[in-house]
């Protein structure tokens, strides 16, 4: 029997990925042959949640239809926000929604290439805890704000062990009514964890090797999509002597034109190369390029 539900989290305003987030929200990011909602909806679907619920602020439908390529319709449900409420505040408004059994509850500006939920899930239940965070290494680069643990991979309390949130977590109903009870609308780890600490039990890490690659920022964000592998959308028109070099990938409905060079680079849905060379860029949504653009 598998979980309760999923929880994907995507409302957010996406300001350390602008300009790109002002056309689409990050979870619609390309992952190879999909998306980054849509290479995480295929890392859950094994685990069969009976319930498929999302948030969202901006793009609905295109949202919906990434679930719809892995789950039947009625299976999935989409509650939109006018105004990104943050995490905790999305828990206390859709508590009544997580208050029976386990949700997984994910965030959706990462790529996790490799994703152990059946291990995560059997040691959720092994330990009756009432949180299970997916944790791993931090990623090269960039500045994050650890999360502290103690030597029982113990959150919530502090710690003098530092990991970084993978951003999956494993969540008993009792945590989503205390948010609610609180009006949570601090962080999950500032505000609403000390106290869960206290009034729902356990809370433990789960911690994974492997890479966690962040969808979330600009910097890096060409070469993590790349590391989904060369891929050209069927619906791309690519000129027979245009030059593809290195790795590559080509959205929907982009167009590259004859005698042009594309190496290394991204080219987002709609995006156009109609001269030139492209070279170690990120060319945005319906944008065309100009010669040897980097982005």
């Amino acid at each position: 029997m598998g979980p309760a539900g999923a929880l994907f989290l995507t409302a957010g305003y996406g300001r350390r990925v602008e300009p790109l987030s002002l056309i689409r929200p990050k979870c619609l990011l390309p992952w190879g042959d999909t998306t980054v909602l849509g290479r995480l909806a295929r890392q859950t679907a094994p685990q069969n949640p009976d319930k498929i619920r999302i948030n969202a602020s901006r793009c609905p439908d295109e949202i919906l239809g990434e679930l719809y390529e892995v789950w039947p319709k009625e299976r999935c449900r989409l509650y939109f926000e006018e105004r990104p409420l943050g995490a905790s505040a999305t828990l206390a408004r859709l508590s009544s929604v997580l208050a029976s059994g386990s949700w997984i509850v994910a965030n959706t500006d990462m790529v996790l290439p490799e994703l152990d939920l059946a291990d995560m899930l059997r040691r959720h239940e092994e330990t009756g805890a009432a949180w299970t965070v997916l944790t791993g290494g931090f990623p090269p680069g960039g500045s994050y704000t650890p999360l502290r643990v103690d030597s029982e991979g113990r959150f919530g309390g502090g710690g003098d062990i530092e990991t970084h949130y993978w951003g999956v977590s494993i969540m008993e109903p009792s945590i989503s009514t205390l948010a609610e009870k609180l009006q949570a609308c601090g962080g999950l780890f500032t505000e609403l964890a000390p106290l869960a600490l206290e009034r729902c039990g356990e809370l433990l890490t789960f911690h994974q090797k492997g890479q966690w690659l962040d969808m979330g920022r600009l910097k890096g964000l060409r070469e993590n999509i790349l590391k989904g592998g060369s891929f050209i959308h069927p619906t791309a028109c690519v000129s027979s002597d245009a030059v593809l070099e290195g790795s590559w990938h080509i959205g929907r409905g982009c167009m590259i034109g004859g005698g042009t060079e594309l190496r290394d680079s991204v080219m987002l849905e709609g995006s156009t190369l109609e001269r030139g060379r492209l070279e170690e860029a990120l060319l945005p949504w319906f944008c065309s390029s100009s010669d040897g653009e980097r982005t």
